[in-house]
């Protein structure tokens, strides 16, 4: 446990020390949120029946964007540093063992996710009069089920990834079919139904459409939570199957 804590420390440590990695995980979602908000017109005019605006929309997605670029962007370019250096080799040989390494960069993603979330919610209710969550219990679900399916098909980047600029290339192009699924340049509600029924089946999709819905009203059915464990489970096994250490 001892070990544990301060390779944690370290790794957050480091996390501030990497620009890239701060603003990827703290501040493009809430910039994300500024741009649809200030920049493209008729965002904050009422799109729906009830009242709802595109921005309102927009923060469940600023939410998916921020476990989205932690889990894609910054933990594979984390640990495929390390493989390159060969620091999971060495630590593999000592009693501290290298899989500390894996367990530390998901408390300081888990940590760093948190941050996120609460700076994008934090802005939306001052700038846009965002409305707290109708079930927030709920709300909290399908965030952990989310992040944890993300995190999974990171661990799969970062499974095979040999230098840290690979794995950040890697996770990029998965991050902008993402950015896509998650209903940045239309958001969910909004999409044709085609379209909404092909991202309901990814992990981001799946999460993005559920939030929305337990944000707004409270309830969501049972298919984006099937969807997100299916992701977290095969991408998990894929990832464990096929990790490198060197």
């Amino acid at each position: 446990m001892r070990a544990t804590r301060a390779l944690t420390k370290v790794e957050f440590v480091l996390f501030l020390r990497n620009p890239t990695s701060v603003f990827m995980a703290l501040l493009l979602p809430s910039l994300l949120l500024l741009l649809q908000g200030y920049i493209i017109g008729g965002t904050l005019e009422p799109v729906a029946a009830s009242g709802q605006r595109a921005i309102d929309f927009f923060l469940p997605i600023a939410i998916a964007i921020a476990v989205t670029s932690v889990a894609i962007t910054n933990y594979p370019s984390a640990i495929g540093a390390y493989r390159e250096s060969g620091v999971l080799r060495r630590l593999g040989t000592t009693p501290v063992g290298a899989h500390r390494v894996l367990l530390a960069q998901w408390l300081v993603s888990g940590a760093t996710l948190l941050a996120s979330i609460l700076v994008a919610s934090v802005l939306a209710r001052l700038a846009f009069g965002a409305v707290a969550p109708r079930s927030a219990p709920l709300v909290v679900a399908v965030i952990l089920l989310g992040a944890v399916a993300m995190m999974a098909v990171g661990s799969v980047i970062a499974a095979v990834a040999a230098s840290a600029q690979i794995a950040y290339g890697m996770g990029f192009l998965v991050f902008v079919a993402c950015l896509f699924t998650a209903g940045v340049w239309t958001p969910g509600p909004l999409m044709p139904e085609p379209v909404r029924t092909v991202s309901s089946f990814t992990p981001v999709g799946a999460m993005t459409q559920a939030l929305t819905d337990a944000w707004y009203s409270g309830g969501t059915t049972w298919s984006p939570f099937l969807v997100m464990g299916a992701w977290a489970v095969v991408a998990g096994v894929v990832a464990l199957r096929i990790f490198r250490w060197r």
